[in-house]
């Protein structure tokens, strides 16, 4: 599997993601001139590939963290070149915790203070996404060859 091959339509890359397709669709609408970073438009239909999934999921994270949208795909484009080692954190810094009241974010807690931060799991959510894109792949090739 090609880390920037884009293979997978939208309902795919929101499956895969966890982000709601309606709220991918609001996403992708909300910052069409960033959309060449994490995506591209053929023929009307809009194709992703794994690593315009992961820099969605982590833009995804870190807009919980605070960032607004274009903000969050620019920084998950840039630490998302390539895919990172299984064991990579990206540490941000919380600029708000409005939205959470303090809680927990992708499972993780946020620190006490005014310099909280947060802490993605970079390398596993690349991994978990890289493994689901797999598992497509491989379930249309049985569906094909049946």
């Amino acid at each position: 599997m090609s880390w920037t091959a884009r293979e997978y339509a939208v309902a795919e890359a929101a499956r895969v993601a966890g982000i709601h397709r309606a709220h991918l669709d609001v996403i992708i609408n909300r910052t069409k001139p960033l959309s060449p970073l994490f995506s591209e438009k053929r023929k009307g239909r809009r194709w992703f590939s794994a690593k315009d999934i992961t820099v969605l999921r982590v833009a995804y994270e870190l807009d919980r963290a605070g960032r607004n949208w274009p903000t969050a795909i620019a920084q998950a484009f840039e630490h998302l070149a390539t895919p990172p080692p299984g064991d990579a954190l990206l540490v941000v810094p919380v600029l708000s915790v409005s939205s959470t009241s303090g809680r927990m974010l992708s499972g993780l807690p946020v620190l006490p203070g005014s310099s909280s931060m947060i802490v993605l799991p970079v390398g596993k959510i690349t991994d978990d996404i890289v493994a689901a894109c797999e598992h497509i792949k491989e379930t249309a090739v049985v569906a094909v060859s049946e």
